[in-house]
């Protein structure tokens, strides 16, 4: 019998002519020009520009769910059918990114690179201003959605870094409403400090208290870097593929966790998970290459400069990765080589389908499973099983 898995990256896929109606017709207006925008309109299976839809109602079937992409895909829009696309692929719970708040999370937290690139026309204070906007309606959209589907999905919700007290009072707001989850950004220090600071302690305290996992997620790491320049002007780094989250280009894929990397080694080296030993973090949709040879550097050089470390860190680096992180490795990574390299990472890395993202693959399932049958029931069921059920808990009560 096939283990029922949990799926640590889906998203809603809502198209843009349904956004007023799903989220606001005042916020769809003021994002118009998305229409015409090739950040989003312009991305094949990704787009959201598809006047063609006019309602959630393709069919269900095994063979749909695992090759459908886009916001043709059933249950892209209508979440109420989220848990049947789950039951025909034998996922059990699934963490629910927004696909729309995006947009609006990233004007708000890099205005200055959104008003200069989303080509929406407006300002950096006006950009700020409607992204703020746009991520309140997102996590008012995962709200509503949250009292209208089973408890086996789980909302994702929006969270700006910008003050510790801030982030700790919107954390609370988020889990009255039911989010099951909070995605901060990656690219830029945590309210302006490291994540290790201690400030940010009662933020990772109250989320680890709560069960409600922090994430960081691919499309908020871009503003990592201080110059787009390191991509500008070289033909092979144009992507032939592209969404609202990330370009795909050999260059963009190999630097993708780059911003991950850096916010995870001060989170260890800090002491957070040391502090904080129940807090739940996931590191979702940027691969797994980078997870094993980050926990060799991090234990190599906590042995060379073990003083630096003294009354901070209670264990090896790797093993608060090994306890309190979660990673979900794309498709086409060789998984069983990562685990066979890595074995004492056998706990961190999971399962995940992206859907209905068109990045997510095909018949992922499959794949992961054909990859994993020589490591032993064991190593599958961790997989697929118990190392996503650690970002997506049961609910008490």
């Amino acid at each position: 019998m096939q283990t029922r898995a949990f799926d640590v990256d889906t998203h809603e896929m809502i198209p843009f002519h349904m956004w007023g109606e799903a989220f606001g017709e005042g916020i769809a207006a003021k994002l118009a020009a998305c229409e015409f925008s090739p950040v989003f309109a312009e991305n094949g299976e990704n787009t959201s520009v598809r006047p063609d839809i006019t309602a959630d109602d393709v069919e269900i079937t095994t063979e749909v769910v695992w090759s459908a992409k886009g916001c043709s895909a059933p249950g892209a829009i209508d979440m109420t059918r989220r848990t049947s696309v789950m039951d025909a692929m034998g996922v059990e719970r699934a963490l629910l990114f927004p696909s729309f708040g995006l947009v609006g999370f990233m004007m708000a937290f890099s205005p200055e690179w959104a008003s200069a690139f989303q080509g929406l026309g407006f300002d950096v204070r006006e950009t700020r201003e409607v992204g703020l906007e746009v991520v309140r309606a997102s996590n008012d959209w995962a709200s509503h959605a949250f009292r209208q589907i089973d408890e086996r999905v789980r909302p994702v919700g929006l969270l700006l870094a910008e003050s510790p007290d801030q982030m700790t009072r919107d954390l609370a707001e988020l889990v009255d409403r039911g989010v099951g989850a909070v995605w901060i950004p990656s690219g830029q220090p945590p309210a302006g400090t490291s994540p290790a600071d201690t400030a940010l302690d009662p933020f990772w305290r109250a989320a680890a208290d709560a069960d409600v996992s922090v994430l960081l997620h691919i499309g908020t790491d871009f503003t990592f870097a201080s110059s787009l320049a390191w991509s500008a002007n070289v033909p092979a780094f144009v992507p032939p593929i592209a969404s609202a989250e990330f370009v795909l280009s050999p260059f963009a894929g190999v630097t993708a966790a780059v911003a991950a990397e850096h916010f995870l080694a001060a989170m260890v080296l800090g002491g957070v998970f040391e502090r904080v030993p129940h807090l739940r973090f996931g590191v979702i949709e940027l691969g797994a290459q980078w997870f094993g040879p980050l926990a060799e550097r991090l234990d190599q050089w906590a042995a060379v400069l073990p003083k630096a470390l003294r009354g901070v860190l209670s264990m090896k680096p790797s093993e608060y990765l090994a306890r309190n992180v979660r990673v979900a490795p794309f498709h086409f990574e060789p998984i069983d080589e990562y685990l066979e390299r890595y074995p004492q990472l056998v706990t961190s890395y999971c399962f995940s389908t992206d859907y209905p993202h068109v990045e997510g693959g095909k018949g992922v399932r499959t794949v992961f499973e054909e990859r994993l049958a020589r490591l032993g029931p064991d190593v599958s069921d961790k997989f697929f099983r118990a190392n996503g059920e650690w970002l997506i808990p049961a609910r008490s009560g």
